[in-house]
């Protein structure tokens, strides 16, 4: 634990000062017009010349003219990482620095447009690191075609290649970005938005993460697709309500003594929304079903969360859980764990422990929200929701087995955060995590686990 502090103290400090300098480098305020990054590419809208008041260098290269309807616009996104845990894989700490280098061209003519990301993916440290999602050294993680219409009533886009996409809180489809290489699918998507509404439907496969040049290959063998709606019910944010069906298709899993191809569907239920008193309320319901070789898929899952925004100060404070089924009879032929595909692997912290199936838990937690400074602390208590079950670690492997441990008490997480905006291109963040190890847990690590990371991202 001291060479952890040590490391984390320097680390932190160096950070910091890099981000004071460049703060210092860039003079010119920021216009309240330009807004942030998004946070998938693709997303940003670049033809308005509001959002482009020339006072920023990089300006000069999001929109381009080619003519009537024409234009050209590129950015990236370069991020060094470094991870310091100790306690997870023998006596040994694990020390890993991950370099994340994107960059993409847009070109829109007419209703069409093309989109292309490269990106670059580095891991320096720890060899178990070293293959996808920790590193991936060059490769395609974008690539799609797009149309574009409008009705009165409706907004269309279609796109059909390789493209990133999250959905709704992001809790169960995400784009991974605490990972070093970050999720795209090979899809064919259709969104129509209206007032209040939008729905998409899609269908494709799961690219193959290979470590070396150009060789993520779409893996035809392992399909998602899927539907989903979202609909605002009353005004303000005051309620909105999320219906989806998400499919999914492997080729080879296992959940204990059961084995073989998966075909699992999943349907679920989203209501979310605030008060005028600044209560914000989330509210997830999920069923699983399918077949796993020749036995049946019956899980389920609940989920949510209450925050309060304080009046007298900047602080946001809140309550998450999940409730998550596990299996109870490992010879039944039945499968009763829930599998989340694609989550938010720093849901809970940016040390991804625990992954989201066999599970209870809950999450007190409060954070300090200024324009240029966020804070964060909380604390997640782990209980399995089956003790013949597994506890399950990214991306759904064994970190736990029944046979080491019967005890329903994992651990608790304890995190703290922050994150400085140090300019509009540049942010800092850091993380500690002390795991205080329960019974379960204690059993594979034979203590606590402790983590440090810190890192920062250049956006452009």
């Amino acid at each position: 634990m001291r060479s952890l502090s040590r490391s984390g103290f320097f680390l932190g400090v160096a950070g910091l000062l890099g981000v004071s300098l460049a703060a210092r480098a860039e003079d010119v305020p920021e216009p309240r017009s330009v807004p942030r990054y998004a946070a998938i590419r693709y997303l940003e809208d670049w033809s308005d010349p509001l959002l482009r008041p020339g006072e920023d260098p990089f300006d000069r290269v999001k929109y381009i003219p080619l003519g009537e309807r024409a234009y050209l616009s590129f950015g990236g996104q370069h991020r060094l990482r470094y991870e310091l845990t100790e306690g997870l894989d023998g006596p040994q700490s694990e020390s890993v620095l991950f370099s994340r280098n994107l960059l993409h061209v847009d070109a829109h003519v007419g209703p069409l447009r093309a989109f292309v990301q490269l990106g670059g993916h580095y891991a320096l440290g720890a060899p178990a690191r070293d293959e996808p999602p920790g590193s991936d050294l060059f490769d395609v993680q974008q690539a799609f075609v797009e149309w574009s219409a409008a009705s009165q009533k409706a907004r269309f886009v279609a796109r059909v290649g390789r493209q990133e996409m999250s959905l709704g809180s992001t809790r169960w489809v995400s784009t991974r970005d605490g990972t070093n290489v970050r999720q795209a699918f090979d899809l064919a998507r259709l969104t129509v938005t209206g007032e209040g509404w939008n729905v998409e439907g899609f269908g494709g496969v799961v690219p193959r993460l290979v470590r070396g040049v150009f060789d993520d290959a779409p893996s035809w063998r392992s399909r998602f697709w899927g539907l989903y709606a979202t609909v605002a019910v009353l005004p303000r944010k005051q309620l909105s309500f999320d219906a989806f069906y998400l499919g999914r298709d492997r080729p080879s899993v296992t959940y204990g003594a059961v084995e073989g191809r998966e075909v699992r569907h999943m349907l679920g239920l989203r209501v979310f929304g605030q008060t005028e008193g600044g209560l914000e309320y989330i509210v997830h319901a999920l069923a699983q079903a399918g077949t796993v070789g020749d036995a049946d898929v019956l899980a389920w899952g609940l989920a949510g969360g209450l925050w309060q925004r304080l009046s007298f100060a900047p602080l946001r404070v809140g309550v998450r859980g999940d409730a998550l089924s596990g299996d109870r009879n490992a010879d039944d032929r039945r499968v009763s764990t829930f599998h989340a595909w694609f989550p938010n692997q720093t849901f809970f912290s940016a040390l991804p422990l625990i992954y989201p199936s066999n599970l209870y838990e809950a999450h007190p937690l409060v954070q300090w929200d200024l324009d240029a400074v966020t804070l964060e602390a909380g604390c997640v208590f782990f209980f399995r929701q089956s003790v013949q079950d597994a506890v399950y670690t990214p991306p759904g492997d064994v970190l736990v087995s029944p046979m080491d441990s019967r005890a329903r008490y994992t651990g608790a997480q304890l995190s703290l955060s922050l994150g400085y905006r140090a300019t509009r291109h540049l942010m800092f963040n850091a993380e500690y995590s002390h795991v205080f190890a329960g019974p379960a847990l204690r059993t594979v690590t034979g203590r606590d686990v402790d983590f440090f990371g810190t890192w920062t991202t250049f956006t452009y």
